[in-house]
Order: C-alpha cells, then sequence, then structure tokens
C-alpha cells in the first residue's frame, strides 16, 4: 500500500510538471498580448494627452487676443478721460474769470449807487445824466442776470460733467478688476499647462524605458530561442546516422528503443546496454554541456516508458527503474563513463522519471506501437522559469 501511495505521488508529480510546462508557455503568450495591448494604450493617452494640450494653448491665445484688445480699449478710455479733466479745467477756469468780474461790477454799482445818492442830494441839476446813468445801471443788471444765468447753466454743465466722470472713473476700475481677475486666470491656466507638459515629459520618458526593457527581454527570448535551435542541430548532426538514437527535430530529445538497454519486463541494464551507453552518454554530454550551451541548460530529465501490456501502477514501476538504472550508471562515482568534473554539475541537473504507458508512440493506422512504446528518451530544458519571472517582474513594475 505504502509503495502505491508513493508511485500515485509520482505519477502526480509527473502531471505536475507537464500542466506546469504548458502553463508557462500560456503565461509566455499572455505576456506578448499584455505588451502589445500596454502599448497600444499608452500610445492612445499620449495622442489624448497632446490633443487636450493643443486646445488649451489654443483657449491661451484667444485669452490673450481678448485681454489685449480690452487694454487698448482701456487706453483709449484713460485719454477721453483725461481731454474731459483739461476741459473742465479749463471751464473752471473760464468760470473764476467771471465770477471775479461779477465781483467787481457788484462793487463798481455800489459804488456808483453812493455817488448817485450823493449828486442826487447835490447836484439837482444833473436829474438828466442821472437818469440816463440809471438807465445804464439798469441795462447792467440786465446783463449781470443774463451772466448770473450763464454761471448757473455751467455750473450744471460741470456738474454733469463730473457725474459722467465719475461714472466713467467707476467703469474704469472694474475694468481694471476684470483684467487682473483674467490676468491671474491666464498664470494658473499657465501653470496648469507647465505640469501638464511635465507630466507628459515623464510618461514619455517611462514609455521609452518600458520599451527599452521590452526590446532587452525581446532579445534574450530570440537568443534562448536560437540557442535552441543551435543545440537541437548540434545534436542531431552528433548521431546523424546512429540507428538506435533518434533525435526530435523540434525538441532535441533522445530517444532510443528500451530493448536496447534492458530484457523484457526487466530493470536492470543488460551489458549490451551499458555499452551503448558508454559510448552514447559522453557524445551527448560532449554537446550539451560545451562552452556554447552550458549556460543555458538548466535541467536534463531521463524518462521511461512502457507499452500498454498490463497495469498501470507495474508500468509506472519499471519504468521509473528503468529511469533511473540509466541515471545510476551516468553518476556512478567509481569506474563511471563520464569524467568526475562532469558528473558534479550533472548531479545538479539531473532528474529520473518513469511515465508508465502514459505517452505510447502511435502506428499510422492509429494503433499503438508496442516496441517503439517501450524506450528511454533523455530530454533538456533550458532556462525558460527564469526569463518568465523576469517579465513578471517588469509587468508588476
Amino acid at each position: 500500500m505504502a509503495r502505491r501511495r508513493k508511485k500515485r505521488r509520482e505519477d502526480e508529480e509527473t502531471s505536475y510538471w507537464l500542466s506546469y510546462s504548458d502553463m508557462m508557455a500560456g503565461l509566455l503568450l499572455m505576456f506578448v498580448i499584455v505588451i502589445s495591448f500596454t502599448m497600444m494604450q499608452a500610445k492612445t493617452q499620449y495622442e489624448a494627452d497632446a490633443r487636450q494640450l493643443l486646445s488649451q494653448q489654443q483657449k491661451l491665445d484667444q485669452q490673450r487676443e481678448t485681454m489685449l484688445t480690452q487694454q487698448a480699449t482701456l487706453e483709449e478710455q484713460e485719454s477721453t478721460l483725461r481731454e474731459q479733466e483739461s476741459t473742465l479745467k479749463e471751464q473752471e477756469s473760464t468760470l473764476k474769470e467771471q465770477e471775479t468780474t461779477l465781483e467787481s461790477q457788484q462793487k463798481e454799482i455800489k459804488e456808483k449807487e453812493i455817488a448817485l445818492q450823493t449828486q442826487t442830494e447835490q447836484l439837482a441839476a444833473a436829474q438828466t445824466t442821472l437818469n440816463q446813468q440809471t438807465q445804464e445801471l439798469e441795462k447792467q443788471k440786465e446783463a449781470a442776470a443774463v451772466q448770473q444765468q450763464q454761471l448757473a447753466e455751467k455750473q450744471a454743465t460741470v456738474d454733469s460733467q463730473t457725474l459722467q466722470l465719475t461714472e466713467q472713473q467707476t467703469l474704469l476700475d472694474q475694468q481694471a478688476s476684470t483684467l487682473e481677475t483674467q490676468q491671474k486666470q491666464l498664470e494658473e491656466q499657465q501653470a496648469a499647462i507647465t505640469a501638464q507638459t511635465e507630466q507628459l515629459a515623464t510618461q514619455t520618458r517611462q514609455l521609452e524605458e518600458q520599451q527599452s526593457r521590452i526590446e532587452s527581454q525581446q532579445l534574450q527570448m530570440q537568443e534562448l530561442i536560437g540557442i535552441r535551435t543551435e543545440l537541437v542541430e548540434a545534436l542531431r548532426q552528433a548521431f546523424e546516422g546512429t540507428a538506435k538514437v533518434s533525435v526530435d527535430s523540434k525538441t532535441g530529445a533522445i530517444m532510443f528503443d528500451s530493448n536496447v538497454l534492458f530484457d523484457f519486463n526487466e530493470s536492470e541494464l543488460r551489458p549490451e546496454g551499458e555499452e551503448f551507453l558508454e559510448d552514447f552518454l559522453p557524445h551527448y554530454f560532449n554537446v550539451l554541456l560545451s562552452d556554447d550551451f552550458r549556460d543555458y541548460v538548466s535541467e536534463i530529465i531521463i524518462e521511461g516508458h512502457t507499452d500498454t501490456d498490463g497495469d498501470y501502477i507495474t508500468n509506472l514501476e519499471i519504468s521509473q527503474q528503468r529511469a533511473l538504472a540509466v541515471a545510476t550508471y551516468c553518476l556512478e562515482d567509481e569506474d563511471g563513463v563520464i569524467d568526475e568534473d562532469l558528473v558534479e554539475t550533472l548531479r545538479d541537473i539531473v532528474t529520473a522519471n518513469g511515465k508508465s504507458y502514459s505517452n505510447p508512440i502511435y502506428n499510422e493506422d492509429g494503433t499503438i506501437d508496442m516496441d517503439a512504446s517501450r524506450r528511454v528518451e533523455i530530454k533538456f530544458r533550458l532556462k525558460e522559469e527564469e526569463m518568465v519571472d523576469q517579465m513578471m517582474d517588469i509587468l508588476n513594475e
């Protein structure tokens, strides 16, 4: 019972790693889609901000033209006001002169009245002259009355002009207040435009930095894809013409018939199998762990597979034992076929898995090829997980 549980856990771990590999491929596709969408969204936001900035600049130009027009109108009104003030001063000067003349005339009338009284008492004979003087005095009084009336009319005109001047001054103050308010609004809008310009520049720099990181990751991905292609080609050339070895042209997986290594339904290596591995393994590891590819290999997986004859658990046990036998032959300390320094490296990256009959080989007619299904495969994995983690970190920034 314990052995069955252990085998079930091992099968679950194998399924887990297959699912994990599929998930990594899905994440890579999702990353490319998210990056494309992010770039399109950033470009759309950039164009919208540019249009908004242009619209605000046009409004600012219109407000400047309005302010210049109001400034010109204000200057014209100030010029008119100065002219009216000059006219008012002239009228006030004329009025003062007329008042002085009137006072002089009134004083003269009083003096003449005194003289007239004296002459009436002293000179009765001068009555005719007195009458003439009296008539002249009446005329002067009438002229004085007319002048008084004109003075009153001019005073009314001055009062009216003073009122107009007060109203114009009030209007001028209002326009000055409006101009000051518009000036403040203009300064606020200018500050807002400056802030938006700085924000747009910051977003542009961030977009350029993100684009640079994306391009760097794309180069790394292209490099990794190129490394896999080169590695698969190197393995194909190394074992080209070897009848017992098959190299998958896409994944680089090595597959050979388990009958070469084991007797039927057995998990102990045959002498012929050991001889085959003694010749095969050094060549394989010399290619896989050469200076060109060593830094890119993260795991070497030895898988045992069976045909569909028998129950799954029994086949799982024998497939696991066969994979373990090949791994042990690779990594044994004494009389090993691999250099000791290379063995230390392999111990960090070699794993052995049994697949039972979960992945059989099919004939062209859809039936299972029992002989081909009984096989051992050696696969490798490159450091794809590290690149996926790096890309996820970039997306989370």
